[in-house]
């Protein structure tokens, strides 16, 4: 895909999802050469630090294109997931302390063996973050801040595209790495909660959830919405209803049928 056939792709997500802000491309960046053309720096440029959820709150909400290498982070977990510094032994027994386990063995034992780090054959000195509509470049990452109904019709149209069902791994807390680096790693698709920070300092709404996919889905996930859209089950199709006896598909009259159960009208002739 071309940058140009990303940002046509999100904007058709957009319309049939009826997304409030922008989803958010991502790209690693392993040289400082590599950074878009566009990019603010915020520490560089502004003399502010971000952490990784106010830099998604900015982006998304507030359309500005951003640039984070090391020295722009305010937050200590995309440092450590993203490889941009290094953990030495006594880092991890400190570090290890922070997960909110009961037992802190258990906790250093997950910071070790199952804490999301990126995994690439060269570390990246930070990352890009762009509105979709404005990305210069073809995004490694898509993540789109969305309520749970446009996630429902995220997960139809995946469910169409792929004939799998979703597999995900909630925590609740460190929802920036959570949410993007097993899909860097090579995970298709994830679904993750807002975490306290998001809510206190990336002003994240309570009904918000993050639905995260890899660049090169991206035409995967636009095609199932508009497939599921076009059926009439997508976002905009629906509509609250109480009718009792209500019509239905074709194929439950005929299972119902063939059950020796009452039938009634089919849905949507």
């Amino acid at each position: 895909m071309t940058s140009e056939e990303c940002r046509a792709l999100g904007e058709r997500l957009s319309q049939n999802l009826l997304l409030r802000y922008s989803p958010i491309a991502m790209k690693l960046l392993y040289d400082e050469s590599e950074i878009p053309e566009g990019s603010v720096r915020p520490f560089k440029d502004r003399g502010e630090h971000l952490a990784m959820c106010q830099a998604y709150a900015t982006v998304r909400r507030d359309r500005v294109c951003l640039a984070m290498l090391k020295e722009d982070h305010w937050c200590v977990w995309p440092l450590v997931s993203y490889g941009l510094v290094d953990l030495d032994a006594d880092d991890y027994e400190y570090m290890g302390d922070k997960f909110f386990f009961r037992d802190k063995e258990r906790s250093r034992r997950f910071l070790k063996e199952e804490y999301p780090f990126l995994k690439a054959e060269k570390k990246p000195v930070g990352f890009a973050l762009f509105p979709l509509e404005k990305a210069n470049f073809v995004p490694d990452l898509v993540t789109i801040y969305c309520n749970p109904a446009q996630i429902r019709c995220l997960l139809m149209g995946t469910k169409f595209m792929t004939g799998e069902m979703f597999k995900v791994t909630l925590d609740p807390v460190d929802s920036c790495v959570h949410s993007s680096i097993p899909v860097l790693n090579g995970q298709d698709y994830n679904i993750t909660f807002p975490d306290p920070g998001e809510y206190e300092r990336g002003l994240t709404d309570e009904d918000e959830v993050m639905f995260t996919l890899r660049g090169d889905k991206l035409e995967e996930v636009a095609e199932g919405v508009g497939i599921i859209c076009r059926a009439g089950f997508g976002y905009k199709q629906l509509s609250m209803e109480m009718t009792k006896n209500f019509p239905r598909p074709e194929f439950y009259n005929k299972m119902f049928e063939k059950w020796g159960l009452e039938t009634g009208a089919n849905w949507r002739k």
